[in-house]
């Protein structure tokens, strides 16, 4: 639910960027930087004794069908354009994404693009 001023500023936006697009759209392109968040599921890997298996020296490995429950998650969110990868987070366990943590995100991605371009 957006209030008006917040509808209004997202039109501004996208039509200053549709300005953007149309005087140069390879210029615009190149500076496009798109934002995901997901989920990465972490394991603890098995010891090599956990693993073992008896079988016979002409018998074929064994596959493994069983999946291994997950030690746990934690929400990256990547931030790339069309040449790669500017910044990558991962947030601590058990926070929120709120306002401040996205202010957060934001102002390290700034920084993280002024050291590389």
């Amino acid at each position: 639910m957006l209030s008006p001023f917040q509808k209004d500023t997202h039109c501004q936006c996208c039509q200053e960027n549709l300005e953007l697009l149309t005087e140069d759209p390879e210029h615009f392109f190149q500076h496009l930087v798109t934002r995901d968040e997901t989920w990465v599921y972490h394991t603890d890997p098995e010891t090599k004794m956990e693993s073992m298996q008896w079988k016979h020296k002409t018998s074929p490995t064994p596959k493994k069908f069983r999946v291994e429950k997950s030690a746990g998650k934690v929400m990256a969110t990547v931030f790339w354009d069309e040449k790669g990868l500017w910044f990558l987070e991962f947030m601590p366990q058990k926070t929120t994404i709120t306002r401040q943590t996205y202010a957060n995100t934001i102002t390290a991605l700034r920084e993280a693009i002024k050291e590389k371009r």
